[in-house]
Order: structure tokens, then sequence, then C-alpha cells
């Protein structure tokens, strides 16, 4: 039998004593080896750079460059590192899954987390980053207030569970409400979705996003998607992804 393959990783992480648990907790493990480690995230880049792990375990909140800034230089780098992000709130999950990370642990967390963290990674297949960022989704579901957005007139509040529709045209967007009405607000399309932080939004398109709660039916030829809410019916061309996405889902959060 071929020797197990040692897990190379790196720890970022600008508290000392988390790090230096943290440290502790992966040398338990005898397939990992921690190759080095740093308090300061821009040192991180260098050495992730450097020394290319298999794994990297990066805080978010950290000053002048945060954890989802690493993550964007481990892509932009295209460094074959798995991310598993550590932090303290789980108000990240949404945001970080465009980065596609591993794994996702809200602190405190013990070695058991770890250990799921570990066997994740020797099971890893590049066909459930979708499932894997569906389970990020579940695991991080919470209900969230009224947000508060301008319009070319002046302000419109919205319950995020009110909208079944998000799209974008250039500087501003068409929010669809369940009670029918259309706003048309001057914020951006990423501005509004992390006002709205919600794991029900998904992309449905380039230019548009849907709430899963008023997910109907998907029409598979023609790549559309009905989304319905009593009388309201709105349908809304799917992208190949998302199709994919759907294909795959048994079951999905509902708020």
């Amino acid at each position: 039998m071929l020797p197990e393959k040692t897990i190379t990783a790196i720890i970022i992480e600008d508290d000392e004593e988390a790090l230096s648990l943290l440290e502790i907790y992966l040398k338990a493990f005898r397939e990992i080896e921690v190759i080095d480690k740093t308090l300061n995230p821009k040192q991180g880049i260098k050495l992730l750079i450097k020394k290319m792990p298999d794994i990297v375990f990066l805080d978010i909140d950290m000053p002048e460059v945060n954890g989802l800034e690493v993550a964007e230089a481990i892509k932009e780098n295209q460094l074959n590192t798995e991310i598993v992000f550590t932090t303290a709130h789980s108000k990240y999950a949404f945001k970080s899954l465009d980065l596609q990370p591993l794994d996702y642990l809200v602190k405190p967390f013990g070695p058991e987390e770890l250990i799921s963290v570990i066997n994740r990674y020797k099971a890893r297949d590049k066909k459930k980053e979708l499932e894997r960022s569906m389970d990020i989704f579940v695991r991080n579901n919470r209900p969230i207030a009224k947000i508060k957005l301008n319009t070319k007139s002046g302000i419109v509040f919205i319950n995020p569970d009110e909208i079944m529709m998000i799209q974008s045209q250039i500087n501003h967007c068409y929010i669809f409400l369940s009670n029918g009405s259309v706003e048309l607000v001057t914020h951006m399309m990423q501005n509004i979705l992390e006002l709205v932080d919600s794991p029900n939004m998904v992309r449905a398109s380039r230019s548009s996003y849907i709430n899963l709660q008023y997910l109907r039916r998907i029409d598979r030829k023609n790549r559309l998607c009905v989304l319905t809410h009593q009388d309201i019916v709105i349908e809304e061309q799917l992208n190949r992804t998302t199709l994919s996405f759907f294909e795959k889902l048994d079951c999905y959060p509902i708020t």
C-alpha cells in the first residue's frame, strides 16, 4: 500500500492565540504538515505564491488586507490551494461563495470540525463545488430585516423575503416583488446582494438573480425558470451553470 499523501498547510491569522491553537490542532493529524504561518495577510500572500500549499486556513477579519482579498489573490495567481475560511462571524458565508472555499469554519471550532475539513479535502471533486456552496448556504442561513434602497426620487424599504428577482441594467437595478410591483433602484447588483445577504438569492443569468423561495418550475429545453406567488408569474432565462446547479439539487434552503 502506498503511503498516505501529506497535506501541506499554511495558516494566515492575525490573532496570535487563535493561530497557535489552530496549529496545535493541525499537528495532531499525522497527514497534515503546517509548512508556514503568519500574522500578516500581505506576507501570507507571498508565502502562498512561494510555497503553494494544499490548504490555507485563512481568517477573514484582518486589517489592511482581509481574508476575502487574500483568497482573490489565490484565484488570480491560479494557485491550486484549497481555501478554508476561519472567522468569528457567519455573515461572510454568502460573500465567500464566489471564491469556492473548501470549507467555512465559524470560531470557536475544534478538532472535530477539522476532521471534516480533512476528509472533505481527500474526497474533493471539482464537480461538487456547487453542492459545497449549498452546504455553506444551509449552515449559515439566517433571517434578515428590511433593507433601505435609494431610488431616483427617494428611498424604498424592502423586505428581502418579498424579492422574487433582481435584474441589473448598467448603473441601476429592477427589483421584482411578490406583490407584483417593480422597484427601480439606483444601486449596483453586488451592493443589493450584500444588503439582502440571503442564501436563497441565486444567480440565474449574467444580469439577474432569483429568489429560490419563489421557484416553481424549470424548463430544461428553453433554459427557463418560472417563479410564482399567488397570481404573479415571472419567467427568467438560466445560464448553463445555474441549470446544472438546479439539476443536482434535491432540496435548497428556505428562510
